[in-house]
């Protein structure tokens, strides 16, 4: 793994396959601000290149206001610099709510949720 970057009580890294790794370690209410901040990090921890993102919020709450559940849709950042992003979360029935919400608040780059690392870190190198 690179460099470690923190925001609040999170950590996003780039790995060794090329997918930026962001780690909650708290249960948390994010805003679309945090969600730029968080952008910003994985975009430098992949040297400002286009990236893989795997979120994996399956051992705490992850909650988005309204305002960023919206925003990867339309904020340019975000869709020029996320190839793919895949959520690790821990139940099929959060699995399914988040590829529900996804049609509702569709992003405009591949989106999906997983209940296992290996099985989004898969789908994810597809992107590459």
């Amino acid at each position: 793994m690179e460099e470690l970057y923190r925001y609040g009580s999170n950590t996003i890294q780039m790995s060794e396959n090329g997918i930026v790794y962001f780690r909650t370690e708290a249960d948390d209410l994010y805003t679309d601000i945090d969600l730029m901040n968080i952008l910003d990090l994985a975009e430098k921890a992949a040297n400002g290149k286009p990236f893989l993102i795997l979120m994996l919020v399956n051992e705490h709450e992850f909650l988005l206001t309204k305002e960023a559940r919206n925003l990867f849709s339309t904020y340019e950042k975000a869709i020029n610099l996320i190839k793919a992003e895949a959520v690790m979360v821990n139940s099929v029935p959060t699995k399914i709510m988040y590829n529900l919400l996804t049609k509702l608040h569709a992003p405009k780059f591949p989106f999906k949720a997983f209940t296992t690392e290996k099985d989004a870190v898969d789908w994810l190198l597809k992107h590459a």
